[in-house]
């Protein structure tokens, strides 16, 4: 990232509170951990653990475990890879979101597994959006094997890097065994990564016993642990920023700990989804400019204790493709990617606080992507840049269309849009941005071809998917 362009709401000083009282948070207050082993790396690890499960964490346990976590590390997928480390950022589409929108009819269904299916398909297609994530759950799966169905959609969908969501050790050993048959086996898994794991702590301080098995598995597998709490300020967190941050510092670092104490140089990222609570309607605000702040107040905790980051942007309460809608993200994404924040999740294709998605949406992200990502880039002065040579030869009244310096410098300085109107009236599309949108979704679902799985990888993971199947049926 450019000098000059980064934001940074806190001074270094204000950092530095923010740690000492997330450190007082784990050292008497405390976190409630459930799961067995955690507790017990914990305990022996040198943590005091009190009744009802709480864990009280001592700075100096704190400290040596962020030390062990990797300060940079690089996520494969088939055909790319992200490499996670100071002044890249990456943008993602949208997870997880249980209904798929009609941005013209403002009518939502349930989403299901050819939606996850096609969204995977149209990530891949996308040039500014660089991960994949599961888009949509599918709904129409039966639900103790929708983790194995996503994950075989997403491996079979795109090339670029994909998740794992997983709740519980049996699924989570589930997606490492589906994705070392891609990658050539455990070990060679182990050794380039193909899996991201979203954990979330519950908000206030307590670690879920099903989630934090699958952070111990991810971990022990060394495939990237993203921990992201969703504080909301006045909810499950104190109203005030400051105190927000304080508490969601304590979640992020004890879950840390856990990961680094099951296997040391883990790759983690730290991580938010916090914003605030509308107080007039009880529902989060995730397109709300408190949530850019506390993005930005974010990468600098990371930044602090040299760990790669994760935040969320380009989120928004509207339901559809609108003037709201269009605020919010790019405030939200913005104010993301200009903190430094490496991996921005929820960018693409969300809508109705992430609950929801929209094919058109995701395409106008990718748009919103590219812009940002010009912003990121910012202003390079150097003497080819300068253009003294060209201005002299165009001198006054010239024109610099038929310049070579033109030529070759537009398309790299200038970012040229899809499909925002930048022309004269009457010269340009009679079409709504959203129509716009819509035809350019649908021409690259029919168009692009996703580079197809070796055909006797994609017969075992099948196989993989009708055993997780036949044992979910059996327990049910």
């Amino acid at each position: 990232m450019p000098p000059g362009v980064r934001l940074e709401p806190l001074s270094g000083s204000e950092v530095r509170l923010v740690h000492d009282a997330s450190m007082e948070i784990l050292e008497r207050v405390g976190v409630r951990v459930v799961e067995p082993r955690a507790l017990d790396l914990l305990r022996s690890a040198g943590a005091e653990v009190g009744e009802g499960a709480r864990v009280r964490i001592p700075e100096s346990l704190v400290m040596e475990c962020v030390r062990r976590a990797p300060r940079t590390f690089t996520l494969y997928g088939r055909g790319s890879r992200l490499v996670f480390e100071d002044g890249r950022t990456y943008f993602s589409s949208q997870g997880t979101a249980l209904y798929v929108v009609d941005p013209l009819t403002g009518e939502r269904r349930p989403s299901t597994l050819a939606d996850v299916e096609r969204f995977y398909r149209l990530t891949d297609a996308l040039g500014n959006v660089h991960h994949a994530t599961l888009v949509v759950h599918p709904t129409d799966v039966p639900e103790p094997a929708a983790h194995a169905y996503a994950l075989l959609a997403a491996l079979r969908n795109t090339t670029k890097t994909i998740d794992a969501y997983a709740r519980g050790r049996q699924e989570a050993l589930d997606c490492v065994g589906m994705a070392s048959i891609v990658a050539g086996g455990v070990e060679e898994l182990r050794r380039r990564p193909m899996l991201m794991f979203f954990y979330n702590p519950v908000s206030p301080l307590q670690h879920p016993r099903e989630l934090m098995e699958g952070l111990l598995v991810f971990a022990e597998h060394m495939q990237p642990v993203i921990v992201a709490p969703e504080c909301q300020a006045g909810a499950t967190a104190p109203a005030t920023l400051a105190g927000l941050l304080a508490q969601q510092n304590a979640e992020v670092l004890s879950a840390i700990v856990v990961a680094e104490l099951a296997s040391p140089g883990a790759p983690v990222l730290y991580g938010t989804v916090s914003t605030v609570m509308d107080m007039r309607t009880g529902n989060i605000a995730l397109g709300a400019v408190e949530a850019g702040l506390i993005n930005a107040a974010t990468a600098q905790l990371a930044r602090f204790y040299g760990l790669p980051s994760r935040g969320t942007g380009g989120t928004t309460e509207a339901k559809l493709p609108d003037f709201q809608a269009g605020l919010e993200k790019a405030l939200t994404l913005l104010m993301a990617a200009l903190s430094g924040i490496n991996f921005v999740y929820d960018a693409a294709g969300s809508l109705d606080s992430t609950l929801a998605a929209s094919y058109e949406q995701l395409v106008l992200d990718d748009e919103l992507c590219g812009i940002v990502s010009r912003a990121l880039r910012g202003i390079e002065v150097d003497e080819e840049h300068l253009a003294l040579e060209v201005i002299e030869e165009v001198g006054p009244g010239g024109s610099y269309l038929s310049k070579l310096h033109t030529v070759r410098y537009v398309r790299r300085e200038h970012y040229l849009p899809v499909l925002l109107d930048r022309a004269r009236w009457g010269a340009g599309p009679r079409s709504t941005l959203v129509e716009r949108a819509r035809a350019r979704a649908e021409q690259l679902l029919r168009e692009h071809d996703v580079e197809p799985l070796d055909r006797d990888v994609e017969r075992e993971l099948e196989r993989r998917l009708k055993a997780i199947l036949e044992r979910a049926r059996g327990a049910a």
